[in-house]
């Protein structure tokens, strides 16, 4: 019986071996099954996302990105291809115009209507080139964002010297603004507000008692004084000297020196191999206190982190090099080289790959020493600006107006579509008598700059510009300096263009002032450019302006056409190419070779005191600003002639809140990216920013 019995028990564990063998060889059967279809369908989404991406690279070298950001969403797309066909859907669900994105979403099958079928759905959002991206990523955290910022409030071509009072006022919860410069940024003792970030292709030099959320320089990093920068990016060294601190992270390819204590200071990171640095200033460079050009710190004692000074400290510490402290604090600390202690020193816990060297009675250096530590600190991204242009020669044929002086000597003007003058070219003079001055002439008697009018009659004809009185003038051209002046109430109101230089004296003005050389302000001088001032200077209910384009009291019966719709009682700001969007342009070439700098006619701008502008400014060279001066706009310097020195001092004002819907400062065309940094080149290509499954 009992034989019996054991028999059968190892019957049955034989039978349930068996079967457990079985069920599971079934279960692994279904999972290969299900994990070749998964594959399967993952494979198809993949690819289309690629022929999505495809397809937007195509719609935006045809064009035509402004109008799909334009486009009711959601789109459904028809893929097509072999091994597409009715396997992978795509539709576009959203558009950021801001960030000049598109989302989509892509589902992969196969094998339908069967058992084995899989679908895998995609979110993928692709971004065109400049508009998005990350940097590189590895142990020392994000290694930056080079894509070009959308409010770059300050974007200069040329090293910047900064001085005086500059202060950004903006809405609450507005994007951050910044200062981008192709080239050095220097400043000393002066103040920045309202001012989040600023990069550099060259070296930043900070020595005024401001805070930053970040510094990024592909060349060094130098700050001192009571200056904060809760982020510093440097391609080369960061210096941060004297009661400056950075109490987030610091990221230098190359080498850190820091002055102050655990407390002021967060995580230190130091790559010890400087990338594409050759740009940048020799070592020991200093540039003399009034130079555009940043101080540097090329020659570190310390080939890594250098804490030496006094009780400097971090919370972390992590470099591919040695690192130096005498009496600061280090909480964790990792580095590949030496660590060299001078005093008493604190390092709460860490690692090193070579040797400690302490005083004997310090017993607070709390770290391993493992032999071949290997440190990898991620890069710091390269800081991309694009480069602009600016040809005033380029835009003339869209102004309401074009100023210049024929060969006999005599002012003449070009009107173009505005309502109550007759298109052509007129002589711009007085009558021999009377309060008619500046008039539009067809016919003249005289010649060169003694012409006066002699038809239509004294009554019938038309100014364009309104003195400060009936019997002042207010344009006058100087032959010597080939500058045009304007002096008086108002202009009438629409892009004028000048032929030379021009200078902008007292007055409240509706235009977008354009000028083939320079342009500077004197006196107590108001510019409203068209797209601040809109339809009558009221938009949503806000008086922005004390009066408009379109319904103007200086000039009732005159306006650009190109921006006013009458009928409709409508403000197009989007006419004439997004010029209204500025109040001066200045600078010009005859030809199209920018690479030429000798060759660039002007396009200096220079606002003095007491200059209130309401719109953006784009000097084709440098630009300069000194006193009280307040712009409500951005300022944008393209450095396409020879260098003098681009400067900002006394007390300079940005006031970004509540800019009229009408405006968009960033401007448009002509020669700008755009307020979405978006590449001009129109090989770039449009790139996944982010994906997920769903």
């Amino acid at each position: 019986m009992a034989t019996v019995l054991l028999l059968l028990l190892v019957g049955l564990t034989l039978t349930v071996m068996v079967l457990g063998s079985s069920a599971y060889l079934r279960q692994q059967q279904v999972y290969t099954l299900s994990n070749h279809a998964q594959t399967q369908a993952q494979l198809k989404a993949w690819t289309g996302a690629e022929l999505v991406r495809q397809y937007l690279q195509h719609v935006r070298q045809q064009g035509q990105w402004t109008q799909l950001m334009g486009a009711t969403f959601p789109q459904t797309l028809t893929l097509q291809g072999e091994g597409v066909d009715g396997v992978v859907e795509a539709q576009l669900t959203a558009v950021n115009t801001t960030a000049k994105t598109v989302t989509a979403q892509i589902v992969g099958m196969t094998a339908q209507g069967s058992p084995a079928e899989a679908r895998v759905g995609l979110e993928v959002v692709y971004a065109l080139p400049g508009s998005g991206g990350n940097g590189e990523e590895g142990t020392g955290g994000n290694g930056g964002t080079p894509a070009q910022p959308d409010h770059r409030v300050i974007t200069f071509s040329r090293n910047l010297k900064l001085g005086g009072s500059i202060n950004v006022l903006q809405d609450a919860g507005a994007e951050a603004y910044e200062i981008s410069v192709i080239g050095d940024v220097s400043t000393d003792g002066n103040s920045i507000t309202g001012v989040k970030k600023i990069t550099s292709t060259g070296s930043i030099r900070i020595g005024s008692g401001s805070s930053f959320d970040e510094l990024h320089a592909n060349c060094d990093v130098f700050i001192d004084g009571s200056v904060t920068a809760k982020t510093i990016n440097a391609r080369r060294n960061a210096c941060v000297l004297g009661g400056a601190s950075v109490p987030g992270v610091l990221r230098a390819n190359g080498s850190a020196k820091l002055e102050s204590g655990v407390s002021q200071n967060g995580e230190v990171y130091a790559r010890v191999n400087p990338e594409d640095v050759g740009a940048c200033a020799a070592p020991g460079y200093s540039p003399p206190w009034n130079s555009a050009a940043a101080s540097t710190c090329a020659a570190p004692a310390v080939r890594g982190v250098d804490l030496s000074a006094g009780s400097a400290g971090a919370r972390q510490v992590q470099t591919a090099g040695d690192v130096t402290l005498a009496s600061g604090t280090v909480t964790a600390l990792t580095a590949q080289g030496k660590l060299t202690v001078n005093s008493d020193a604190t390092v709460a816990g860490g690692r090193v790959g070579g040797t400690v060297s302490k005083p004997n009675w310090n017993n607070k250096i709390n770290v391993q020493v493992t032999s071949g530590l290997v440190v990898d600190v991620s890069a710091v991204a390269k800081v991309e600006v694009a480069k602009e242009t600016f040809n005033a020669n380029d835009v003339r044929h869209l102004a309401n107006y074009v100023f210049f002086v024929n060969a006999a000597g005599s002012k003449k003007v070009v009107v173009r579509h505005v309502a109550g003058i007759q298109d052509g070219e007129y002589f711009l003079a007085d009558y021999d008598s009377g309060p008619y001055k500046d008039r539009l002439c067809t016919k003249v008697t005289g010649s060169g700059s003694s012409v006066r009018c002699a038809d239509p009659l004294p009554a019938q004809s038309i100014t364009l510009c309104k003195g400060y009185s009936e019997y002042n003038s207010c344009f006058a051209f100087n032959s010597k300096t080939q500058t045009w002046s304007i002096n008086g109430t108002s202009a009438a109101p629409g892009i004028a263009w000048f032929q030379g230089n021009l200078e902008v004296g007292n007055g409240v003005y509706y235009n977008t002032f354009i000028a083939s050389s320079n342009i500077t302000t004197a006196g107590g001088t108001s510019v409203y450019a068209p797209n601040y001032a809109g339809y009558s200077g009221r938009v949503d209910g806000v008086q922005y302006a004390p009066t408009g384009v379109c319904e103007n009291s200086y000039f009732p019966g005159l306006y650009p056409t190109d921006l006013c719709d009458k009928a409709g009682a409508k403000y197009l700001q989007t006419g004439l190419e997004g010029l209204g969007n500025y109040a001066m342009l200045a600078g010009s070439r005859s030809d199209e070779n920018y690479a030429d700098l000798a060759s660039y006619v002007g396009g200096n701008i220079t606002l003095g005191s007491s200059a209130y502008i309401y719109g953006s400014v784009k000097a084709g060279n440098e630009f300069t600003s000194g006193g009280s001066t307040t712009v409500h706009g951005y300022v944008t310097a393209l450095a396409q002639g020879t260098a003098a020195k681009n400067s900002m001092g006394g007390s300079t004002t940005f006031d970004l809140r509540n800019l009229p819907k009408t405006m968009d400062p960033g401007g448009g065309k002509p020669g700008t990216p755009g307020t979405g940094g978006e590449s001009t080149d129109p090989n770039a290509q449009v790139q996944v920013q982010w994906s997920r499954y769903l």
